[in-house]
Formats: structure tokens, C-alpha cells, sequence
């Protein structure tokens, strides 16, 4: 990891300058008899073990300026090193007893220093493969949620495209019929009907069409309604009239369409003292959907 190969951060893993150190004091009891020779070579050790912890500290310095992971024991413990350099520098009498206490002390931060740089390092090591991992899933989660979305709006194209293809379907499949002939007619004494254009002789109005072929239409029974309405859109009472019904009519006729041309005709008798001059309006509806429609004027 970078953090391991940094120049810095090497030397202080690796430098321990304490061991020479110390090796140096134990040399200068043993070869150095003279006092003044003594005060000289242990401002000489004071000095090196001073360039050593500056070499720390600097160190300490740069790692803290790049490394922005540092636990609040890391910091701790390179302040402690600053304090301990602080401390030697103010040693101004020969004291080894306590400059050998300092270089123990250096040791030992070091040593602690040590650990908590390697553990430092090895939990960002970890936090970054964390966070890789984490940025992986909400990466793999964030191309699920548009694939979800893709899919979704798929859906709703084909919901709204078997929507639109049932509603052709259904309408390719409504039964058509042919053009309405209405016919007023006359009740003759023999009980034969003929034709007539007046009111106050109609007995009863003739309906035809044809249903017309639809291959696509459902085959079986079709309810045909025929409607026949005055000039205020009312119903004419007849003799087979419901105006209650939620399509009022006037005849109901039962049809078995086996999908080819049949043939309809309706015959609606009315009362001719009931029926005024005027434009006459026949509906046709099959199975409750309107299919057509047409009028007759009577004078």
C-alpha cells in the first residue's frame, strides 16, 4: 500500500537510533574519564539524540500533513515525541541518568507509535475496500434500479399496447347492421297492414335491417333493442314498450348469430289516437351498444 512505501513514514518504521545511542552512553563511562571530555561527549549524545527526534518530528510532520486518516492515538503519540524533543533540548546540565531516561522513553514511543501506524494504516486499508464495496453495490444496485425502470416502462408500452389491441379487437368484433327501413303502416279490417304517411292513421310502425357478418364477433344469443322515440325523445307506448329499463324500448327480440347475414324485422303497434304530425326516431341497439339509427315524418 502507498501509505507503507512513503518515504517518510519508512524511516520512522525502520530508523531506531535509540540502540546506537545508548551504545554510545555505556562507551562514554567506560573510555571517558575526564570531566570535561565527559560534559563534551554528552552534549555530542545530547545533540544526535536532538537531530534524531527533529528526524522524527519532521517526519511526524509530513505524515500528519498527508495522511488524513490518523486516529486521535496516532496524534497523541507523535505529540508526545514533540513534547519529549522539547524536554532533551532544554537539558543544559550533564545528567545521563535522565538522557538515558529519554532514550528509553523514545524507544518505547516508537515501539507504540509503530503499532499504531501499522493499525491506523491497516484499518484504512480496510475502510477503502469498504467503501470500494459499498460503491460496487449502490453501482450494482443503481444499474438494477434502471433496469427495473426500463423493464417497468416496457410493461406499461405493452399494457397500453394489449389495451389498445383488446379495444381494436373489440371493436372489429362489434356486429354491424345494415341500413334502417322504417314503414308505417295501416290496419285494415281484414287485418292485412299497408302503407300510409299519416299519424292519425298509423297502427303500427315496420322495422328492418339486416345483421350484417363479422368473423370476428362472439357467436351466440344478441339481444337486439328497437327504440322508437316522438319528437320530444320520449318512448312511444306500444304494446311490448319498456321505458324503465336502462334502455327503454319498444320491442326486444332474442337473436342466435352464428357470425353470418340475418335478417331483422320488428313490428310495433301503437295507439294512432296517441300519435301527432311530425318526425318519428327508431334506435337500434345490440346488446346495449347503439348500432343504429333513422326517422320517419308522418303528416
Amino acid at each position: 500500500m502507498k501509505a507503507l512505501n512513503n518515504t517518510s513514514l519508512s524511516k520512522f518504521l525502520k530508523f531506531s537510533p535509540v540502540i546506537l545511542l545508548v551504545s554510545l552512553i555505556i562507551y562514554s563511562f567506560k573510555t571517558h574519564e575526564n570531566k570535561n571530555q565527559l560534559e563534551n561527549e554528552f552534549f555530542k549524545e545530547k545533540k544526535i539524540l536532538e537531530k534524531e527526534l527533529d528526524k522524527i518530528v519532521a517526519d511526524y510532520k509530513e505524515i500528519r500533513t498527508k495522511k488524513k486518516w490518523l486516529t486521535k492515538r496516532v496524534i497523541t503519540g507523535m505529540n508526545k515525541i514533540i513534547a519529549l524533543k522539547d524536554s532533551v533540548k532544554k537539558m543544559e546540565k550533564v545528567n545521563y541518568d535522565l538522557l538515558f531516561k529519554y532514550s528509553l522513553k523514545v524507544t518505547k514511543l516508537e515501539r507504540e507509535n509503530r503499532k499504531l501506524f501499522l493499525k491506523a494504516e491497516s484499518l484504512d486499508r480496510e475502510n477503502k475496500r469498504l467503501r470500494k464495496e459499498n460503491n460496487d453495490v449502490k453501482n450494482q444496485l443503481e444499474a438494477g434500479e434502471k433496469s427495473y425502470n426500463s423493464l417497468l416502462a416496457k410493461n406499461k408500452k405493452l399494457t397500453a399496447e394489449e389495451r389498445e389491441l383488446k379495444r381494436k379487437v373489440s371493436i372489429a368484433g362489434n356486429i354491424k347492421i345494415s341500413g334502417i327501413q322504417v314503414q308505417a303502416l295501416k290496419e285494415r279490417n281484414n287485418g292485412k297492414y299497408t302503407s300510409t304517411s299519416r299519424s292519425r292513421k298509423t297502427d303500427a310502425f315496420k322495422i328492418k335491417f339486416d345483421m350484417l357478418p363479422n368473423q370476428v364477433a362472439s357467436m351466440g344469443k344478441k339481444q337486439v333493442y328497437v327504440q322508437l322515440l316522438d319528437k320530444n325523445e320520449e318512448v312511444i307506448p306500444s304494446e311490448r314498450s319498456d321505458a324503465n329499463k336502462e334502455i327503454a324500448y319498444n320491442d326486444l327480440i332474442n337473436v342466435n348469430y352464428d357470425k353470418e347475414k340475418i335478417g331483422v324485422v320488428s313490428l310495433i303497434s301503437v295507439d294512432r289516437t296517441q300519435l301527432t304530425k311530425g318526425k318519428y326516431t327508431v334506435n337500434v341497439f345490440i346488446d346495449k351498444r347503439k348500432v343504429g339509427e333513422t326517422s320517419i315524418s308522418l303528416r
